[in-house]
């Protein structure tokens, strides 16, 4: 069974006088990850500033963050390898590293080169 695990870390939201306002990247990021878990993915996501006992149960997680600090997160594994790093993916970037999207054109042509 394919497991994703997210380490990512979650913003505080700004709080102003016209009230309280979300990272909209981040919050969309959220949402894919929700879409991901209605196919019957199972998604594990966990903000390693605030919860350091998980980074302890996942090694790969635990070596990149001791060697590129924050710069690394967002971090998307499945089943233990790293598919994605420092970048919010779009919803068909996660559907094709879990296998359940298409591959455009040119990603068929480089795979076929």
């Amino acid at each position: 069974m394919t497991i994703v695990t997210v380490a990512r870390r979650v913003p505080e939201p700004i709080i102003g006088t016209c009230g309280v306002h979300y990272d909209g990247t981040f919050e969309t990021f959220e949402a894919n990850l929700d879409w991901l878990e209605t196919t019957g993915m199972p998604v594990e996501r966990f903000d390693p500033t605030t919860e350091p006992s998980e980074v302890a149960t996942h090694p790969l997680i635990q070596q990149l963050l001791s060697a590129d600090g924050d710069q690394c997160l967002p971090l998307i594994l499945v089943n233990d390898a790293v598919v994605s790093r420092g970048a919010y993916p779009s919803r068909a970037q996660l559907a094709r590293a879990v296998g359940r999207g298409r591959r455009t054109g040119r990603e068929a042509g480089r795979s076929a080169a």
